[in-house]
């Protein structure tokens, strides 16, 4: 945070509090220009009596032709508090009236335009400390900040100042004192280019490994008791957990993976998954997991169902393997559009009520099971003490986190009853807009299901969404970011181009077609050309030809989901170890060159970045299998793969009869099989140890790979 970006900068503060006494406007309504958005929160204010805009030049360049102040308001269609916002601020008269006679009012989906939400993020937590959805800005007609602010009622309450005193007392400084805030606004732009420091790039200074030092970083902030991160509102944090995890069995870490599985069963057991659907919410508002913020987001639980599948591979605990099925499913029952995309997330609230539709009290659940069965469930799921929203339960595994596959057998009956019962209750709404990013991570997660559960239906769920993002390879070069009922969005970013080459690897590793390899190749060359600017250089957010009315960024911190960065430079250095050198080893050795200095000084916040330093040329490995992908010798040798969590590796499948050489992959060049069987090679820079054809055998040279195969 940069200090001194403050609050209109040098405005008139003194000034602002004086006419923020009292002061009633209106004007006309307008409104109108949303109604073709493909992001059903923008559609969903196109009849609002604001005159909304979406972002972009239009908007702006109106804004700079009439010399009116912007009012800016990010959002997302499942935020709760969004739509409270709506319901209060946005439908008050004199909000409406004020906003369209003396701004240009500007709606943004921040899932939709993350390039736009990712930059004022960082504003709005440099002037007020904190950030978040809803959050509102007021700036100057070239897009200087000078007011930010989450949730603002028409009046002051709880200490936060009143929407309706802000907006007149913006109207009037900016009437009296125009040249005044201008002069400010010089003073803000520069502060703003001090926030946007440069990535340190370079070689690493000193000889430590980054992954230790976001270790260390992250145990020390472990809740030893609860699992998690921190002491009140916890974050669910796939990533940073995955990486852990990895880091656990890559080192033999007894401890740091028992802090890792504490959290994962405290995640699973408490009140931020849904204990009856089985996705997650999307944080708890406590420390102790009860309480979540109840929106269901598509991103997050597809990196949950692979966090859990991984720790079902580190542990063979069967807990970790239902927990990331329950996901899945109901992905598939609530996410999961005729075509074979994702929609992108569930609402919060039904009836305006937040986490109704999740919330049960004990006579409902009386009411649905009868007293004889109704009694054992409420002493396993409901507590009527703590942990209440409105005086409703959460319903959370009350008994040790550990029980929890014991509970959820003992009780199918009970569950699926109430689960019928809810069916009948008024359906949070469903933001069915596709994310070509969000549904690339779901492809991940489903074909990383269907290699661990061995659940050929799971492969079906991948295959059709990935046909849904590429239904015509030919057109990856316009991929858009969104599309909603048959119509795309304009804007891309590097995080759609990113997943997709990383979720088209995976399926490689699960189906075994090469077409996707050569896919993989196709999206990752036009990556390059769309983001990055200079050869060996980090690639930009936003592609190169795109004009942009703020600046560009290049990404490498994270904060649910991996950075695009991280998932391109990862997904090169897959596709050299595949055999694509010529075209990308000499670009992925010089980012990785150059990101040695920005992980050195910044490892914690880029979890998703580490994991490509287990892919250089001395620790990767290659396990290449010869044989039919539905032979039996070759799934059992597939199996011994599968379930071992294994770290800078790509796996192959090869038909016997390959040929001898493959001048596009040359991981894919025939090997010879022993006795006729299926035979596997474990290779490091294609050196590979000695062939062998028995699962036994392949275990062997597998288990070297890790520090430790632990027990179930």
């Amino acid at each position: 945070m940069t200090p001194g970006l403050r609050l209109l900068g040098s405005f008139h503060a003194s000034a602002i509090a004086m006419v923020c006494l009292g002061l009633l406007f209106s004007a006309p309504a307008l409104g109108g220009r949303l109604s073709d958005a493909t992001s059903p929160y923008l559609s969903k204010h196109a009849d609002d009596a604001i005159d909304w805009h979406p972002w972009g030049g239009e908007a702006l360049q109106r804004a700079r032709r009439e010399d009116k102040l912007v009012f800016l308001s990010i959002g997302y269609a499942s935020c709760y508090w969004c739509h409270v916002l709506a319901r209060t601020t946005f439908a008050d008269q004199r909000v409406i009236e004020t906003l369209n006679e003396h701004f240009i009012s500007i709606l943004v989906d921040r899932e939709e335009r993350p390039d736009v939400d990712g930059y004022f993020m960082e504003i709005m937590l440099a002037m007020v400390g904190r950030s978040g959805s809803p959050a509102n800005f007021f700036l100057t007609p070239d897009v200087v900040p000078l007011f930010a602010a989450g949730y603002l009622a028409p009046e002051a309450e709880y200490g936060e100042p009143g929407f309706v005193t802000i907006v007149h007392a913006l109207v009037k400084e900016w009437a009296d004192n125009h040249q005044a805030i201008l002069a400010d606004a010089d003073e803000i732009r520069g502060q703003l280019r001090d926030l946007a420091e440069p990535i340190p790039t370079g070689t690493a200074r000193g000889r430590k490994d980054p992954r230790e030092i976001a270790v260390r970083s992250w145990t020390g902030a472990f809740d030893g008791t609860y699992g998690g991160f921190g002491g009140e509102s916890k974050f669910l944090r796939p990533n940073v957990l995955s990486f852990l995890l990895h880091q656990g069995v890559r080192r033999g870490d007894a401890a740091l993976l028992e802090n890792v599985f504490r959290t994962l069963d405290h995640m699973a057991a408490g009140g931020v998954r849904d204990q009856l659907g089985g996705a997650f919410h999307r944080y708890a508002v406590d420390r102790f997991w009860q309480v979540p913020h109840f929106e269901i987001m598509l991103d997050q639980n597809a990196l949950l169902a692979r966090l859990y599948l991984e720790a079902y591979q580190a542990s063979g605990k069967p807990r970790y393997a239902a927990v990331a099925r329950a996901i899945l499913e109901d992905l598939v029952a609530r996410f999961r559009l005729p075509d074979g995309g994702f929609a992108s997330a569930l609402d919060a609230e039904t009836e305006s009520k937040e986490g109704f539709f999740y919330t049960w009290t004990g006579e409902e659940v009386r009411s649905a099971l009868g007293a004889e069965m109704a009694g054992p469930f409420i002493e396993a799921y409901v507590d009527r003490s703590h942990g209440l929203v409105r005086g409703r339960s959460v319903l959370r595994l009350l008994d040790n986190p550990e029980s929890l596959l014991m509970t959820q057998d003992l009780l199918r009956e009970s569950r699926s009853r109430l689960l019928d019962t809810r069916r009948a209750r008024i359906a949070p709404l469903r933001d069915d807009k596709v994310l070509t990013s969000w549904n690339a991570l779901t492809v991940s997660a489903f074909a990383k299901a269907a290699q661990v559960l061995d659940e050929e239906r799971y492969l079906q769920v991948a295959r059709k969404a990935i046909r849904s993002l590429l239904a015509a390879p030919s057109e990856v070069y316009r991929l858009p970011h969104s599309r909603r009922g048959g119509k795309a969005g304009e804007a891309v970013f590097l995080d759609d181009y990113a997943f997709l080459v990383q979720a088209l690897l995976d399926l490689y590793e699960t189906d075994f077609q090469v077409s996707r390899l050569d896919d993989a190749r196709m999206v990752m060359e036009i990556l390059i050309e769309r983001f990055q600017e200079e050869p060996g250089m980090p690639f930009r957010f936003t592609p190169i030809e795109r004009p942009s009315d703020i600046p560009v960024r290049t990404i490498l911190g994270e904060e649910g989901t991996p950075s695009g960065n991280a998932a391109a430079l990862i997904a090169l250095h897959r596709l050299v170890l595949f055999g694509a050198e010529a075209v990308f080893e000499e670009q992925t050795r010089a980012i990785s060159r150059g990101l040695g200095r920005y992980l050195e000084s910044s490892a914690a916040f880029a979890t998703g970045l580490l994991p490509a330093l287990d892919f250089k040329p001395t620790e990767a490995h290659e396990i290449v299998i010869v044989g039919n992908p539905g032979d039996d010798d070759t799934r059992k040798l597939l199996g011994e793969v599968y379930r071992r969590l294994l770290h800078g590796t790509v796996l192959a499948v090869v038909a016997p009869d390959a040929p001898r050489e493959n001048e596009k992959w040359p991981l894919l060049a025939a090997r010879p099989l022993l006795d006729g069987n299926a035979t596997a090679y474990v290779c490091k820079n294609r050196l590979c140890d000695l062939p062998v054809d028995t699962p036994q055998a392949l275990s062997a040279q597998l288990d070297k790979l890790v520090s430790r195969t632990l027990a179930p």
